[in-house]
């Protein structure tokens, strides 16, 4: 009986610091920077925030709305990913996030292609086109091509 209470005692210990150490904390959207507000606002007036939440390191925010799409976002608001899940991204959206030179090229490369994912990053781009096989274009900071994958 002893042993019983003190394996009991020993499995919540375990539990209460993992869930005191969990990265992330559930928060509200006036709880974003607002430049994330704004971008949400902006792009997204129609779709209600299903669930934000802070993490510990970058990108620091992600929220997910009411449509599916996960857009996560640095400490400051900026944007670093906006993911749909194979649903085609507004068009507003492309044409306010994407430079001139990288939507030209998609224009002309894959006139047909629906974008289904954009991120961000240091060093430049990475599309994922909604095509079969399912494509990723890499470009650098620039708007040049740096790599190409089909998978």
């Amino acid at each position: 009986m002893k042993r019983h209470i003190l394996s009991i005692a020993a499995l919540l210990i375990v539990c209460i610091g993992y869930l005191s150490c969990n990265k992330h904390d559930n928060i509200y959207f006036a709880d974003l920077p607002s430049t994330a507000q704004a971008f949400l606002q902006k792009y997204f007036p129609d779709n209600l925030v299903a669930s934000a939440e802070r993490h510990s390191d970058e990108p620091c925010f992600e929220v997910t709305l009411d449509n599916g799409f996960e857009i996560d976002f640095y400490s400051d608001g900026r944007w670093q990913e906006i993911e749909s899940h194979h649903a085609i991204l507004p068009a507003e959206l492309v044409q306010g996030v994407l430079p001139e030179k990288i939507r030209s090229y998609l224009e002309e490369n894959y006139p047909l292609a629906a974008i289904s994912s954009i991120e961000r990053s240091s060093v430049g781009y990475a599309i994922e086109l909604d095509v079969t096989p399912t494509t990723y274009i890499f470009f650098d900071l620039e708007g040049n091509v740096a790599a190409y994958e089909e998978h």
